[in-house]
């Protein structure tokens, strides 16, 4: 260890003594400083531990300082604001950018960290052990490549945006044997072509505490003032068997053991395509053990949709081609007291390009969230498929594969249609002619809202499956992303589940929210 970072450690050793954890005056303050923010700068050093969640808001940046660069400096994509904090178990960055853009793809943004506190050692002036490039979905760890799983690395927004939330693993050992963060002290500095962050040479100096930071982690029980709870499922299909993974043997036990914990009133899958709704119910409710009397119905290719209350119609919603929505009215009078419509999607996944056969997977994601949209306008103004009265909830559930333009998801919530010459014209899609909400469930043990992941995939965990709700007439009591990997080993015998239940599942975790009426 240098004698500079000795020295700084020692010196915030001594705080954390006095009992001064996060606290105390800076001496060179960074850009945009909070007034009364409980934090340290020591040498130039900043350390500031907060509850970080990764859910593609921000909200809770507010309090932690900012790392303001020139606006306008870059001869490309502009790197104007950084904000560094940390808990016990994760480093956390929000980065914001001079433009829009999707970080998992066509950009050559870079995380570098001197994880060591050596200039000698790593890469580059700095001396960076660890390095991740956000566009190409790779990085190097002490000179080997890494992939997002290696790392622990989760950002959101999965769509365009120009602020993004980062976290990595501090336990991460990528190897087996290299430990991810090597020194409390670190370099920090992001470069893309023609910028950098920050623009001396050097990196922003941090450091990692073991100050513990209390988190808040839903649970799996539903709270009293719940009256129905709703379970959403991407049970990926295995296209060479042309089965859903409900109906895989080897998969079975974990959604036995899924579907018993959660205990849903409705349950909407996706990716059911070889299978009918009666093949469905007889697996759910022999191998899995729900309860006779439910009742199921298919819409569009892949759609399921099971319920413990009367399914009274069903309806198919054009999107693109073939991918279509489903819509199910259900008599929910005895959960809610009126009717309740859910909306099963399941639009086409990736960023593929436009070919001479179809237009590019945002044009076509775009146009199913258009048809939702045009639908539920429908419906309001009494011209739907659905007799329905006017306040009745409406809940839209599903894998959404929003990967790319924002205006997707935007348009569920907000009713701002883009292709109005096919669908119509925007209009918003709650009864009170405001936006629905976005539930935004955020998963089980982890300060993540990611609900997919694939270790084997170069995509790190992203935020595919939504769930919109009319909050007009329908009240979120509790919501959440199960996820039995980060579940507690006595949350996991309570509840009877195994670690890698989700994981074996499908590669999507369940999404579940509980609703009341208002």
């Amino acid at each position: 260890m240098s004698l500079r970072s000795a020295s700084i450690l020692s010196i915030l050793l001594f705080f954390l003594a006095a009992g001064c954890s996060g606290m105390g005056q800076s001496a060179e303050p960074t850009n945009d400083e909070p007034s009364g923010e409980q934090r340290t700068t020591v040498d130039g050093y900043t350390s500031q531990s907060a509850p970080i969640y990764i859910d593609g808001n921000g909200m809770d940046w507010d309090p932690v300082s900012v790392r303001q660069e020139e606006i306008g400096d870059a001869e490309g994509l502009d790197l104007e604001r950084l904000w560094i904090a940390h808990t016990d178990r994760h480093l956390f960055l929000r980065l914001e950018l001079g433009q829009s853009i999707n970080l998992q793809e066509d950009n050559d943004v870079t995380l570098h960290l001197d994880a060591d506190h050596d200039s000698t050692t790593g890469t580059s002036a700095m001396g960076a052990e660890v390095t991740w490039t956000f566009g190409g979905r790779e990085g190097e760890v002490a000179g080997q490549e890494v992939g997002h799983a290696d790392v622990g690395f989760h950002s959101l927004p999965t769509v365009t945006s120009d602020v993004f939330e980062i976290a990595l693993d501090r336990s991460a050992t990528p190897g087996g044997s290299t430990t991810l963060f090597q020194s409390d002290s670190l370099r920090i500095a992001l470069s893309s072509d023609g910028d950098r962050l920050p623009d001396e040479d050097g990196g922003l100096g941090y450091v990692l505490t073991d100050a513990s930071t209390e988190v808040e982690s839903p649970d799996l029980d539903a709270p009293a003032s719940a009256e129905m709870r709703i379970f959403s499922q991407n049970s990926v299909n295995n296209f060479d068997e042309e089965q859903s993974a409900i109906f895989d043997e080897e998969r079975q036990p974990s959604y036995r053991r899924i579907i018993e914990a959660v205990g849903p009133d409705v349950i909407a899958f996706q990716e059911v395509y070889s299978q009918t709704a009666e093949e469905t119910e007889e697996v759910v409710e022999g191998t899995y053990g729900r309860a006779d009397g439910w009742e199921w119905a298919k819409e569009g290719q892949d759609l399921v949709l099971g319920s413990r209350y009367p399914i009274v119609d069903s309806h198919t919603i054009p999107g693109y081609e073939e991918y279509e929505s489903g819509a199910f009215l259900l008599d929910a009078s005895e959960a809610l007291g009126s009717r309740l419509v859910v909306i099963n999607m399941h639009p086409p996944c990736c960023n593929y390009d436009a070919n001479e056969e179809h237009p590019a997977r945002n044009v076509q994601r775009q146009r199913v969230a258009d048809g939702v949209v045009a639908f539920i306008r429908s419906l309001k103004n009494g011209e739907g498929p659905f007799d329905v009265a006017p306040d009745t909830p409406i809940a839209i559930v599903g894998d959404m594969n929003f990967v790319g333009k924002a205006q997707q998801p935007e348009t569920l919530q907000t009713g701002n249609i883009v292709y109005n010459e096919d669908f119509g014209p925007s209009e918003a899609p709650d009864w009170d002619g405001t936006a629905l909400l976005d539930t935004n469930p955020r998963q089980t043990g982890a300060p993540m809202h990611a609900t997919w992941a694939s270790a084997e995939s170069s995509f790190p965990p992203g935020r595919l499956d939504y769930a919109f709700v009319t909050d007009s007439v329908l009240e979120v009591v509790h919501d959440f992303v199960l996820n039995t990997a980060t579940l507690s080993d006595q949350q996991r015998g309570t509840y009877g589940l195994q670690s890698a239940d989700t994981a074996t599942a499908s590669d999507h975790m369940t999404v579940v929210i509980d609703v009341a009426a208002k």
